[in-house]
Order: C-alpha cells, then structure tokens, then sequence
C-alpha cells in the first residue's frame, strides 16, 4: 500500500502506456524549454510536502510515509520519462511497519516506472490542464508490527493519474495525487487525447492485493510534492 502511495507522491517510474493512449494521440502536447524549443532529456528530482497516503477498498489499513523522494528523466524530447521512488517512514494508520520487498532499511519502499504527461480536464474546475500518468511496475511491500495481524504481503500494479502545476515557464512543479470520497477511492481517472477523446482508465487504474495476488481491489493515494527540473521549461498544449 504505502509503495503505492509513495509513486503517487513522489511523483513519477516504470510503465508502457496502455493501449488506450497512443503516441500520436498527445503529439499536440509539448515541453518547451525558455528558447521555444522542444525540451530534451531533461532531467528532475523532487520531495513531497506532506505525508503520502495509500488506500485499498476494504483493506485493513492505511499505508503512510512520511517523505518521498524521487528522481526521473525525460526519454529524448518525448512526453514520456523514466522514474524512481524512495518512500520512507512508511507505517500504517494501525502501527507497524512497512518495508519493500529487497529494501534493506525498515520504512523504506523504492518503486520504478514510467511516466506520460497527458490533458486533464478536471483542473481548474473543468478547464483544460495538465495531468502525469504513473505506470508502476509491480511494487511488493510487507507490514508487520501494531495491530497488524501476521505480515502481509501487499502488490500493487497499475496507473497513478496526478495534476501537474504550474503550466508557465519554470523550473519548479508541483505534482498533486488525491483519492477520493473513499478510501480506495481514486478521485482522478480520467484523462483527453489530442483530439479531445475522453480515457477512462478503468481496469488500468491502480489496484493491490493484500493476499499475494489472489485478489486486486481498487487504491488510492494522496500526496503532493515538489519537483525541480533542470532547465526552465513549460507545457504547452
């Protein structure tokens, strides 16, 4: 849960679009630099600004982690990007602590993918913004200790649609994920091609299994973060 959470804050690592988004279906899109160029392999690395939390309907907790870290690069002058996540002081809302699969440090969670900037409509109460999609490779994370019966271990797989903001010249971004009324609640699942065409992402959304797999249920994470790029750049669309 918590490394879900965390790819959300963090703010994007490893993924290949869905089929429902192609690559000439954003090709109006683009990431300039301060001359009026296409921006190039341009690189980022940002912080959250408060504590990242992931849900999973009906599951048996929240999954919080007090900081995220996150590093990424953009693949030529393409919309899409690599990423990596460091999520730490992850916990749960019952106690205990939650852990990565491989990680050596308690609390700490890396996660990997890929990112595509994509239109959303929902910013600005309805008027046209700009929104990153996280495909997130699969993440394996156990919790042990609190209230947390035996340690289970938690996947989570899927897609992570967060705001990006501003979309003026700048080097700084912010990156906001939410859930929605409910926990396991995603509140952003809908994205706009070039052409206007609305994507409900659906089945691609992010899901996670607290029975190594057996059964994925609907998630959600919340977070904000901060990140800084290594050029001035804008998003124009």
């Amino acid at each position: 849960m918590q490394r879900l959470k965390l790819m959300g804050l963090a703010l994007m690592a490893v993924f290949a679009l869905s089929a429902v988004v192609s690559a000439s279906s954003l090709g109006a899109v683009e990431i300039l630099n301060k001359n009026g160029h296409k921006a190039e392999n341009i690189t980022f690395s940002g912080t959250s600004k408060k504590t990242t939390t992931f849900t999973i309907l009906e599951g048996f907790g929240e999954t919080k982690c007090s900081e995220v870290v996150t590093e990424g690069t953009q693949t030529g002058s393409t919309l899409l990007g690599l990423f990596h996540l460091h999520w730490t002081g992850c916990t749960t809302n019952v106690g205990g602590t939650c852990t990565g699969l491989g990680d050596l440090v308690a609390g700490t969670i890396l996660a990997l993918g890929t990112y595509h900037l994509v239109e959303d409509k929902l910013l600005s109460e309805g008027s046209l913004g700009m929104g990153i999609l996280f495909l997130l490779e699969h993440v394996h994370y156990t919790c042990e200790g609190g209230l947390i019966i035996g340690k289970p271990l938690i996947l989570v797989l899927g897609e992570v649609l967060c705001l990006v903001t501003p979309l003026t010249l700048t080097t700084v971004f912010t990156i906001k994920c939410e859930k929605g009324a409910h926990n396991g609640d995603p509140k952003e699942t809908k994205y706009w091609t070039e052409g206007g065409t609305e994507v409900n992402m659906g089945e691609n959304a992010l899901l996670a299994s607290e029975d190594e797999g057996t059964t994925y249920k609907m998630s959600a994470q919340s977070g904000e973060g901060e990140t800084t790029i290594n050029e001035q750049v804008e998003i124009m669309d």
